[in-house]
């Protein structure tokens, strides 16, 4: 069993007393007789909710293609969004539910054999309703998403406007006309469009169905007028390096200055992913601060100090030692991991993780675990033992990184030569020798999704040519990996952590 002991380094909340930090349930599900089977999905509750009979409005957040319940929870940090907003300019707290959305462009199949929408309107929204303490009517719901949820949010928004509010679409996955009927291969548009829509093997024109007329957000704008749409708040931000989005998004948005339909757009810097749309949230919910009802805004109070919690692990050869993030007792949601691999004193620890979760606080990046693994533990060892039983650890390849410190290189090589265990690496002043250089670039390029690496070199490390060398063999297999030698006065070698860190949890989430 787990020893959870709290350590005594004391930090300052960025949440009113009053208020408290959001909690996370995660692995919900909801059993659905339209589509039967269970759907998961995942819940963020204000901080407050527990301790007050407030009703709060609900904003549906629906994910893209590939993704699931999980997906807002990990790449958006959102709870900590809300709460920084709620501290930092007054907001009005909400609930937010992630539903899993599978690949249906949350839309009803057109064969009937799989009506999600039918779902979500008729049971889960309802099923919310009845669980949580929501503001249950139009102008208290908002849905908001992201490339295949942004259409989602934009034609079920539409379609159901009696009951929701607002609508936030970012980048939505949405075709002109044009782009619809011309786009090819054929098999991927079976595949994405045919399979809901209708029109499987078809071209041209005989793609555009009646069906898909009825849910295309382009053709519900198309066929109304301003005054249909007085009561919903419109909300669409695209990143300037989409490429076949780039021209639907801005016809879309054409269309409803034509129209006169009300709408907040913009264009911001960045590309299909959640650089861009996370840059997009702040804005998406001042816009929604100005549309929901307000309710149970908390007021300002003392700042209450919490601890970061550790856990004390037993593996096969020795302990090591989890720093979970803040908040992680009273959520069920499961974290990334980042390993780190060297010898060093628990006070080291203490501060390293202080740092990290200073940056956390700010929304300047996502929380992780911190697992230091000292000399007398194997990384396979901690790895599997540690993951075994650890149940917040979201176990997966992409989730999990390391910082490799000093001599343990060969420890890494062998490791990895059993499986690609991690998404990124920073090696801070490798020492081994410098004849294996290409040896280790081969075993690592030899993974299909090899980890990201980053070097960070002093010029006193004892095997400078052997970073050195890797990175440039790295190079010649078309890697990137990232260089950095530079001398400083501080003798502590971990002066850029914050920076290395910053490296990997935007590997993990990229």
């Amino acid at each position: 069993m787990k020893r959870l002991i709290l350590y005594g380094l004391l930090s300052v909340c960025l949440l009113p007393s009053v208020f408290g930090q959001a909690v996370e349930k995660e692995g919900l599900s909801f059993y659905s007789h339209r589509l039967g089977q269970h759907v998961s999905y995942a819940v963020i509750l204000p901080g407050d909710y527990d301790t007050s009979s407030t009703r709060y409005p609900v904003l549906y957040l629906f994910h893209g293609i590939g993704g699931d319940a999980s997906t807002w929870m990990e790449y958006g940090n959102l709870a900590r969004l809300m709460d920084k907003m709620v501290q930092t300019e007054g907001i009005t707290p909400f609930i937010m539910v992630m539903p899993d959305g599978y690949n249906s462009y949350y839309s009803d199949a057109f064969d009937g054999s799989f009506p999600y929408e039918a779902f979500f309107i008729h049971e889960f929204v309802p099923h919310i309703d009845d669980t949580y303490r929501t503001l249950n009517h139009a102008s208290g719901r908002a849905i908001a998403g992201f490339s295949m949820g942004g259409f989602g949010a934009l034609t079920v928004g539409t379609r159901n406007k009696a009951l929701f509010g607002s609508v936030i679409a970012l980048a939505p996955s949405i075709r002109t006309d044009e782009q619809y009927r011309e786009e090819m291969p054929q098999e991927d548009w079976d595949r994405q469009w045919g399979r809901i829509f209708g029109a499987a093997g078809e071209s041209g024109a005989q793609r555009l169905t009646r069906y898909y007329r009825e849910r295309s957000p382009y053709h519900i704008f198309l066929r109304s007028s301003a005054r249909d749409w007085s009561h919903l708040h419109l909300f669409i931000e695209v990143g300037d390096k989409e490429e076949t989005l780039a021209a639907s998004n801005d016809e879309l948005h054409r269309l409803l200055v034509r129209k006169q339909i009300p709408h907040h757009w913009q264009v911001r810097s960045g590309g299909h992913d959640f650089y861009c749309w996370n840059a997009s949230m702040p804005d998406a919910f001042r816009f929604l601060n100005q549309h929901f009802p307000k309710s149970g805004t908390p007021v300002a109070g003392h700042p209450e100090v919490s601890s970061a919690i550790v856990s004390t692990v037993p593996t096969d050869s020795g302990e090591v030692r989890l720093y979970m993030p803040v908040g992680s007792d009273r959520t069920d949601r499961k974290y990334p991991v980042i390993y780190v691999l060297g010898n060093l004193e628990q006070e080291k620890e203490m501060e390293l993780e202080k740092r990290f979760r200073s940056r956390v606080d700010r929304c300047a990046t996502w929380p992780a675990i911190l697992c230091f693994i000292p000399g007398n533990v194997s990384l396979q060892t901690a790895v599997a033992q540690v993951e075994a039983q650890t149940p917040q650890i979201r176990s997966t390849q992409r989730m999990r990184a390391l910082v490799c410190i000093g001599n343990r290189v060969g420890e890494v090589v062998e490791t990895l030569d059993t499986g690609n265990l991690f998404t990124g690496i920073v090696w801070v002043d490798p020492d081994y020798p410098e004849t294996a250089a290409a040896d280790v670039a081969q075993r690592l390029m030899a993974h299909s999704r090899y980890p990201w690496c980053w070097f960070e070199l002093s010029p006193r490390c004892p095997n400078y040519g052997f970073g050195s060398r890797l990175r440039l063999e790295l190079r010649r297999y078309g890697a990137d990996p990232k260089f950095r030698s530079r001398t400083h006065t501080d003798t502590d070698s971990l002066f850029f952590w914050e920076e290395w860190l910053d490296y990997l949890t935007n590997r993990i989430h990229y």
